[in-house]
């Protein structure tokens, strides 16, 4: 087991004239914290600091310590114990080690308080760690907070618990941001120590507002004068800012993000400082549900009400973040949806006393590590989904699993899912969820690497059903896929009105360097979004573009600076260092990309991907015993890595070292049956050691990847070779039976059958290769005139 180490069309269009830049606070003074705003505010404080955000963090303190249930025995994480222990002036949690050492950590700050408590303790070098012991708020217990974050991944992949020391669960680095107000992180990256300051815990006023100095200045003149405050001096909420600009100030806490900058203020808009995970990650099950985490800003990017224009944050919640209709939830669905309201009984099949609302069936709640959370695509239940992917169902959640509302999440029973299917089934019709099925069968094809599926998932990106969120999934998906008619495909949503998808198309086309996709490119590198020109300059990265004008030259350098800028934002991350690496090795600068990996390393030394790297560098530098100790020491972190083993056997072969290589390449095999270059070098080596296996391997390597004349021409030589060329034939027909093959194996087939006189055979695969959409012009020109010369 391994730990798992993860980096709305008309409502765009509408808003396309709107403002997106960020409201300048420079006269507005400076931040004085929300005390100030208690005076004239009173209401509003109170509200603000009993919710959610006022309390985001908290003091350990003796007053608080007497809100929690003492915890009465100490609770074993691995073989460590830990006991928190409370007193007058707050709390300790002590630590016993199996050898029986000791040790003390003062509690000093709890964060959260919605579901759970987790608390932070000092470590060495100014870090704040989350501590392993967490309190469950509904339930009064004590648990094991590390444990509890292991996710259960409907698939092959394995989690397990991370160390409560790892550097993803330092505050500091983590999860600062969203619990503390006018932070500075401070980090020093020469010691890799901070010493982090904040004005105040909790989300305060001036998050949302901007700084206050200006404004409590100008309110007190205006009442000592006895006139009415005209100039608030301060950034309005909703007088002030559109609502995606709204939205986009509350969406950062609330997403599986990347950061691009470090100066997101509001006003400005989530893509100018953020890129987004969408369900290319394993943390979304294939039809779009998520596994319980805080990602709300995912589902709310498919969220159909949202597409609208209709829908903002602030219609359902307050800026403390209440929801609004507690009493009365379905009044949230006014006015869109009044016919539906007012038949609620009708539309859900439900009785009067079952006393359901809308959002008990389009806003299901999951929970993971003890926190619950609600499904924001408000996507009608789907028990059919559930049996086709494991996510979880508002019907079977509240008949069957209510213990995954507020516990945790493990999955529904099959027989469950079947009875829930067949009512909803009675009541919305035999394709009610259809497209929920849809969805996840063509982002679990492109997970799996299904790309004989290929036609259909370019044609589902262009289908009404295909929102955002599937295709920003579907266009990461597809970068691992080998096939060149996808293309065109990703080209063409570089003409998204969603900047999301056109930063999904503008990354997944680095690898077509072709005139036509330069061309794109540099215009994408002008786009009014950061994250479309910064995915754009990296695509551009290394290419050549003295014939371009000098405007979409000027265009490409100011975007790529903004790349190299996100590039070095967070110097306490390994993915920072990690992405520098990859950065300066695509440019050939072998000295920065091995001291970019190097430091990724230091700061995680459990993560393969920069050791891998590394490797390879050194590997192309003629350096392969440092080469061979970074793949060794991979090898120890993921001893079932394809991709470790893979670059093993290649390091191995190049040393002489045949049997070890064959081992490392059956290991990458095993762990990946699909790694087609790892079943053709097993198959080269064992064909030269006349091993009849090594024809079975070709084989595969030729059928995983048709479109690659070397793995099927090495097939052939190898058959050829062993006389068995009774055999060629089938595996050039195989090859192109596939749609996918390349010009080579078209034109081979035909001219074996032109010399062994069979020409309406010929006439035919050179038919086909006129006709094959995936062939490059010049191919299929040379098809159509030797076609042409048969038939006179």
């Amino acid at each position: 087991m391994k730990k798992i180490i993860f980096a709305a069309f008309v409502f765009l269009l509408l808003l396309s004239g709107l403002p997106c830049h960020a409201i300048d606070f420079t006269d507005q003074g400076e931040y004085v914290g929300s005390s100030n705003c208690l005076a004239c505010h009173e209401k509003f404080y109170e509200l603000w600091s009993t919710s959610h955000h006022g309390k985001a963090m908290q003091a350990f303190s003796g007053a608080f310590a007497r809100t929690l249930v003492p915890m009465e025995a100490a609770i074993e994480v691995g073989e460590v114990e830990f006991i928190i222990e409370l007193n007058a002036s707050g709390g300790v949690m002590r630590e016993t080690q199996p050898d029986g050492t000791k040790k003390t950590y003062p509690i000093l700050h709890a964060l959260g308080g919605k579901n759970v408590y987790f608390f932070l303790v000092p470590l060495e070098k100014g870090k704040l760690q989350v501590a392993p012991i967490a309190y469950n708020v509904h339930t009064k217990i004590w648990y094991d907070s590390t444990g509890s974050m292991v996710r259960h991944f409907n698939s092959n992949l394995v989690d397990e618990a991370l160390e409560w020391t790892d550097r993803q669960l330092t505050f500091n680095a983590a999860c600062h941001d969203c619990h503390v107000s006018q932070l500075r992180k401070n980090y020093n990256p020469e010691t890799d120590s901070y010493t982090t300051t904040w004005a105040e815990p909790g989300i305060n006023c001036e998050v949302c507002h901007g700084p206050a100095e200006a404004h409590i200045k100008a309110a007190e003149e205006a009442l000592a004068q006895g006139k009415k405050l005209t100039d608030l001096k301060l950034l309005s909420f909703r007088g002030d800012l559109h609502a995606l600009q709204r939205d986009s100030t509350c969406a950062p806490c609330h997403a599986k993000m990347s950061p691009l900058s470090r100066d997101f203020t509001p006003g400005e808009l989530f893509f100018d400082h953020y890129d987004l995970t969408s369900y290319e990650n394993p943390d979304f099950y294939p039809d779009g549900r998520d596994l319980g985490e805080n990602y709300t800003q995912t589902a709310w990017m498919a969220n159909p009400c949202v597409k609208t224009g209709q829908l903002e944050c602030i219609h359902c919640h307050t800026s403390s973040g209440r929801f609004r209709f507690v009493d009365e939830p379905n009044k949230s669905c006014l006015p869109c949806h009044d016919t539906r309201v007012d038949n609620i009984l009708a539309h859900s099949h439900h009785a009067p006393d079952a006393n359901v609302s809308c959002v008990d069936c389009h806003m299901p709640k999951t929970a993971q590590a003890h926190m619950h959370r609600s499904d924001h695509t408000f996507r009608p239940p789907s028990p059919a989904a559930s049996l086709a992917f494991g996510s979880p169902n508002a019907c079977n959640l509240c008949h069957n699993n209510p213990e995954a509302i507020t516990g945790d999440f493990y999955g529904h029973k099959n027989e469950d899912m079947e009875w829930a299917s067949k009512q909803v089934a009675t009541w919305y019709g035999e394709d009610s969820g259809a497209e929920l099925l849809e969805l996840g069968r063509i982002v679990l094809a492109c997970r799996n690497g299904e790309w004989e599926k290929l036609p259909e998932i370019i044609a589902y990106l262009d289908t009404p059903a295909c929102d955002q969120a599937a295709k920003v999934a579907i266009l990461r998906l597809l970068i691992n896929c080998p096939h060149p008619e996808k293309w065109s495909a990703i080209r063409k949503q570089l003409g998204s009105e969603s900047e999301w998808v056109r930063s999904a198309a503008a990354a997944s086309l680095q690898y077509d360097t072709s005139p036509k996709t330069t061309q794109l490119l540099l215009n994408a590198a002008a786009d009014k979004f950061r994250t479309v020109r910064i995915r754009a300059a990296s695509a551009l990265l290394m290419r050549n573009l003295s014939d371009y004008t000098e405007a979409e030259r000027q265009a490409y350098e100011t975007a790529h600076a903004e790349y190299w800028e996100s590039l070095i934002i967070w110097p306490d991350r390994w993915s920072t260092h990690y992405n520098q690496g990859l950065y300066h090795d695509r440019k050939g600068e072998v000295a920065l990309s091995l001291a970019a990996y190097h430091k990724a390393m230091e700061l995680r030394d459990d993560v393969t991907q920069p050791m891998i790297n590394a490797s390879m560098v050194y590997a192309r530098s003629g350096n392969n015993t440092n080469a061979y100790e970074l793949l060794q020491k991979a090898l120890k972190v993921e001893p079932e890595s394809s991709i470790v083993h893979f670059n093993l056997a290649l390091l191995e072969a190049e040393l002489g070292q045949i049997e070890t290589c064959e081992m490392h390449l059956r290991a990458a095999l095993k762990s990946d049956p699909q790694m087609a270059q790892a079943a053709y070098n097993l198959g080269v080596l064992l064909c030269q050691k006349k091993d009849p296996e090594g024809f079975q391997w070709l084989e595969i390597a030729a059928k995983l990847v048709p479109e690659n004349w070397n793995n099927l021409s090495s097939y052939l030589f190898f058959l050829s070779q062993a006389q068995r060329s009774d055999e060629i034939e089938s595996a050039l027909k195989a090859a192109v039976a596939s749609g996918r093959a390349a010009p080579e194996t078209y034109f081979t087939l035909a001219g074996n059958y032109q010399r062994e006189g069979r020409l309406a055979e010929a006439i035919e695969i050179y038919k086909k290769a006129k006709l094959a959409k995936h062939l490059p012009m010049a191919a299929k020109r040379y098809a159509a005139q030797m076609q042409k010369q048969l038939l006179q």
